[in-house]
């Protein structure tokens, strides 16, 4: 999902912009940011620029295209705005309504996707980073008004940036891409076919909710952990090993604090990024077969996994919700 704009291994020193997208540090740093400044303006302003994921992702695609940017902004506008005339006049809950409008950002964004890979105007990867990211604005922007979420949006996105930028004008380029060039040895994580996996990924979560209103594990989730699966069954264990540990300690945090909500899921999300790091870091040490390292995807899946498990008791979120979904996203990656 996440493929590095500028091939790993890269050691001359270039642009600020290939200085972020080749770096996974860098990248991972920016976007855990994003969702610590979304928190504190949250609580300082009451508004969510919404998805605590979306300011450090689209802090990521402002380092790539200014275009691509404003083409994020727009789809949440158009999901909103449909959203409104459509679905919105109808009494839904929560649940149904920020699925639909997920079902909407993604539909759009594939749209855009196939699209803009015929004018070869972006890479793939650019455009699969934003198909979340519209539907969340949107949502919020029911919530809070579309005004109030745009400038949170705008605000905490802009400082992200800045943050993005000090790193990179003040930290030693050798020091940023590390991880990385020790990473060169291995492919990155793709996804193959996205027209196919996604949908029915979005149309698993969908079905797993109103049978048994049970969280999935992410709406976009499982093709990746099944990507994962079929290219190296090592990471796959390890990954898994990883969420049932972050589990653990939120678990035990929750016993002993009083987090909630997006504290949670912010302390998920650091959670899935040590759980994540950890990872890379050994398979820069010992050789792991058919390892795929990503900047962000498999950060935000142990996060989102270790969030909805905490939610719900475990054995029916698993069973009804995490294993389903699993299932047919493996089946749907061993068809194709």
């Amino acid at each position: 999902m996440y493929r590095l704009m500028v091939p790993l291994g890269r050691k001359s020193k270039g642009t600020g912009v290939e200085i972020f997208w080749s770096s996974v540090d860098l990248t991972r740093i920016v976007f855990l940011t994003g969702a610590l400044l979304a928190l504190l303006y949250k609580k300082k302003f009451g508004v969510t620029p919404r998805g605590i994921i979306v300011p450090g992702v689209l802090t990521g695609i402002l380092f790539f295209s200014v275009t691509a940017f404003l083409m994020t902004l727009a789809t949440a506008v158009l999901c909103y705005v449909i959203y409104r005339f459509t679905f919105g006049r109808w009494a839904l809950d929560k649940r149904w309504a920020s699925l639909i409008t997920i079902s909407m950002s993604v539909t759009l964004s594939l749209i855009s996707m196939a699209v803009i890979e015929s004018t070869h105007l972006f890479s793939q990867e650019i455009m699969l980073f934003t198909l979340a990211a519209p539907g969340l604005i949107a949502i919020s922007a029911r919530k809070y008004g579309p005004g109030k979420v745009l400038l949170g949006t705008f605000s905490v996105t802009a400082v992200c940036y800045l943050v993005g930028w000090a790193l990179v004008l003040s930290v030693p380029y050798e020091i940023l891409t590390h991880v990385t060039v020790q990473l060169g040895a291995y492919r990155q994580l793709s996804l193959g076919n996205p027209y196919l996996v996604l949908p029915v990924s979005l149309a698993v979560s969908i079905l797993i909710y109103h049978r048994f209103r049970m969280r999935g594990g992410g709406y976009l989730i499982a093709p990746f952990l099944a990507a994962v699966t079929f290219s190296s069954p090592i990471q796959a264990v390890l990954l898994i090993v990883g969420i049932a540990l972050c589990y653990g300690v939120v678990r035990l945090a929750l016993r002993y604090t009083l987090m909630i909500g997006l504290e949670r899921f912010v302390f998920s999300l650091f959670l899935g990024y040590i759980v994540v790091t950890a990872l890379d870091l050994l398979a820069t040490t010992i050789t792991i077969p058919g390892y795929r390292p990503a900047p962000l995807v498999l950060i935000i899946a142990v996060a989102v996994l270790t969030n909805d498990l905490s939610l719900q008791a475990l054995k029916p979120s698993l069973k009804k919700g995490f294993i389903p979904a699993q299932l047919i996203s493996h089946l749907a990656r061993w068809a194709i």
